[in-house]
């Protein structure tokens, strides 16, 4: 794979003016709602344990893979956990940011059906179900795998290491281990399993009862559970997704069950953890805007006046906060600081925007998300689509495994954009002395600028559906 030079990387500013003059409203909404399909279609492109066929997949199909049994970590037992989306670049299976995804997308869902069509173009596609829901099915009959005989949800499962980066997911044949149970990834799978129950109801009854039970088996372990922190033992380098703080866990957990069952215990744990903790973000490591998303907008009102109030209030001055950042941006958006991941952070106050939009209708909110929209799309200092395979600006080589062994990039995949602590050596060798917002760099060895993430394809998901129903 190639890497960019030096010479590419000179600061390119006509992206304002190019994205903004020569797009209509019309046709920007337009373009919003075509995104939908092929962002959506990296989640089929990125299952594991079974074998995607030319048909569907073309040069990134492969045999199944990641099919062997595996070790649960310390132990002798060994378990089948095939299934599920890979996470990122790598081949991991991580249940924290599992459950960000499935969460953004079954909102999506939720808030704007009518942007999800049955014509994805993965095997399910023409079943007469959203290819959105068998999308996230897929994901949940393995999450459904990784729990444990006591409600527990084991962390993630990978090898102790990284293949190589041109290594096909058939190619990766180190050993699987299965890692402990963390009280973030079991309040995580509680909640997901409880937003999923509803909604698979009127399509499969006993899945969505399965679902339904898992979940409150889950919630049963919490509660009799310490939190359970995780971190990679000695000799193990994968993703650690470590969360030392479970409260917004635990309360995203009883705001789904809440919902889900309508039970006047979940709607008292919610109330409690949100006193004693509130917290609105939309990250792996704090979920509690799930929870006030959830409880907020879900399929019945809240029978708590005093914590439906404080969600509402809560909501819309984050919004304004982030309206009043934006406002003072040169770039016209929210985030101060260029984290690794930013474009996932920034969408993520897009989603609060939308959210809030909701709650109190807003021009002044609906204008703030669209801005940050457009950054992503190339109305940025580098003028880059941030997401691949969409036009000529968009990256070419992400860290990105399928993509590298095909020698080109999975289309739809959304990279994690500027990183002003340039915490990989390329972005250290060739961007050092950057603006922070040109601290990028479309290079397969940047692992903190230009990595792929379900996650980041998820939230990127939700504002596309909310934007092109908006905009309709």
């Amino acid at each position: 794979m190639e890497s960019i030079t030096n010479e590419e990387l000179s600061p390119n500013y006509f992206g304002t003016h190019v994205f903004t003059q020569l797009q209509s409203n019309t046709q920007r909404n337009f373009m919003t709602q075509s995104l939908i399909k092929p962002v959506g279609r990296m989640f089929y492109l990125q299952r594991c344990g079974v074998a995607l066929d030319a048909a569907h997949a073309g040069v990134f199909s492969h045999p199944a893979c990641h099919t062997a049994p595996a070790r649960v970590f310390g132990s002798d037992t060994f378990l089948h956990v095939s299934g599920g989306w890979h996470d990122a670049g790598d081949y991991g299976r991580y249940v924290v940011p599992a459950c960000k995804a499935v969460a953004d997308l079954l909102l999506a869902f939720r808030a704007a059906p009518e942007a999800f069509g049955d014509d994805w173009d993965i095997p399910e596609s023409g079943n007469g179900v959203a290819d959105v829901l068998d999308e996230v099915r897929f994901e949940l009959e393995w999450l459904l795998k990784m729990q444990r005989d006591d409600g527990g949800v084991y962390h993630k499962v990978t090898c102790a290491y990284f293949p190589d980066i041109t290594a096909n997911p058939q190619e990766e044949t180190a050993d699987l281990f299965v890692f402990p149970v963390s009280t973030a990834a079991t309040g995580d799978f509680s909640a997901v399993m409880a937003m999923a129950a509803p909604l698979y109801e009127s399509i499969d009854r006993t899945f969505a009862k399965k679902c339904l039970r898992a979940s409150v088996n889950a919630y049963e372990f919490l509660k009799h559970s310490k939190p359970l922190p995780f971190h990679n033992p000695a000799g193990v380098v994968t993703g650690q997704y470590d969360d030392e703080t479970d409260t917004d866990e635990r309360y995203f957990a009883a705001c789904a069950l809440y919902q889900a069952t309508g039970q006047s215990y979940y709607l008292a744990n919610a109330t409690a953890h949100y006193q004693a903790g509130r917290s609105a973000d939309f990250g792996w490591a704090d979920m509690g805007g799930y929870g006030n998303a959830v409880m907020l907008f879900g399929q019945r009102a809240c029978e708590d006046d005093f914590l439906a109030g404080r969600i509402r209030s809560d909501l819309l001055a984050t919004a304004e906060q982030i309206c009043e950042r934006s406002e003072k941006s040169p770039l016209g958006i929210s985030i101060t600081e260029f984290l690794w991941g930013s474009n996932m952070y920034l969408l993520n106050q897009t989603m609060t925007l939308l959210l809030a939009n909701d709650a109190q209708p807003s021009e002044r909110f609906r204008k703030a998300a669209r801005t940050h929209l457009d950054y992503i799309l190339g109305n940025n200092p580098l003028g880059v689509n941030y997401i691949t395979g969409i036009d000529e600006s968009s990256p070419k080589y992400p860290h990105h495994r399928p993509s590298a062994a095909a020698r080109q990039a999975m289309p739809g995949m959304l990279v994690g954009g500027p990183d002003e602590g340039l915490h990989d050596l390329a972005a250290k060798t060739l961007l050092s002395g950057k603006p922070a917002a040109e601290c990028y760099i479309d290079s397969v060895e940047s692992y903190s600028t230009n990595e792929t993430a379900i996650y980041w394809n998820s939230v990127l998901i939700y504002v596309l559906a909310r934007m092109s129903k908006l905009e309709a």
